[in-house]
């Protein structure tokens, strides 16, 4: 019932975003159903550790749609720098913290350009706002949508209690994804230095892949399929029964 109810919701998927050609046996799924778990759960964050092409993102994306949350992620060009990265930011928070819509921000190592971005994600994991994002103009868009949200809790309306809704919302709606590897010296350093990375997130191993995968794919795919698919787990980690 679990695999007919996933291929259902995969289906689904394709209809509306980008086909992801997936084949979903037991640890995927089981991957899904902890991402699931996780992201619902108020404040909510994944920290996916696995190699990359391990399937961290597709099966977040679809972990992400089965919740009927929004996923979002930034598009890296080689223009891309801090500015971009902000207005990204203000992008994302106003979803969760104006807009009111739950939303998976699914963030990945290889998406690191300056280590800026991280202390932001490590500063919206621990308090839930990246200090002087936004402009006054800007805050006076938000405080406005605020109002009455703090009406209704019965508190006086001031600049404190607008901004402290504003960052409850935040903490309610947002939910941070991080994918990232954790070969080499470049990620113990970035656990070290910054520590919400561990401290506010749910730790999902991928492991790599058992010989279950490849006679899935197998039974499923032609040759020339197996080169071309975008399958969660690469030839690479594939592993023959003994």
């Amino acid at each position: 019932k679990l695999s007919q109810m996933m291929q259902d919701h995969l289906s689904e998927y394709n209809e509306v975003n980008i086909n992801m050609n997936l084949v979903l046996f037991g640890d995927a799924i089981g991957h899904i159903c902890r991402i699931s778990r996780i992201i619902r759960q108020p404040a909510g964050n994944a920290l996916l550790l696995g190699v990359g092409g391990s399937g961290r993102q597709s099966l977040s994306r679809l972990a992400t749609h089965i919740a009927d949350f929004r996923c979002f992620q930034i598009e890296i060009t080689k223009n891309y720098r801090v500015i971009e990265w902000r207005e990204d930011l203000k992008t994302v928070l106003k979803i969760a913290g104006v807009e009111l819509r739950p939303v998976v921000f699914l963030f990945v190592d290889t998406q690191i350009i300056e280590e800026i971005f991280l202390e932001n994600i490590n500063n919206i994991l621990s308090s839930g706002e990246v200090p002087n994002l936004f402009e006054d103009a800007d805050l006076g868009t938000i405080y406005e949508k605020m109002n009455p949200l703090v009406a209704q809790s019965g508190l006086p309306v001031t600049k404190t209690n607008l901004a402290a809704m504003f960052i409850k919302m935040i903490k309610r709606n947002l939910h941070v994804v991080m994918c990232m590897s954790p070969l080499g010296e470049e990620y113990r350093d970035r656990v070290r230095q910054f520590p919400s990375l561990i401290n506010c997130c749910t730790i999902d191993w991928f492991s790599p892949w058992p010989p279950e995968a490849l006679s899935c794919l197998a039974g499923r795919s032609s040759p020339s399929a197996l080169r071309r698919s975008t399958d969660p787990c690469p030839r690479s980690r594939w592993r023959s029964p003994r």
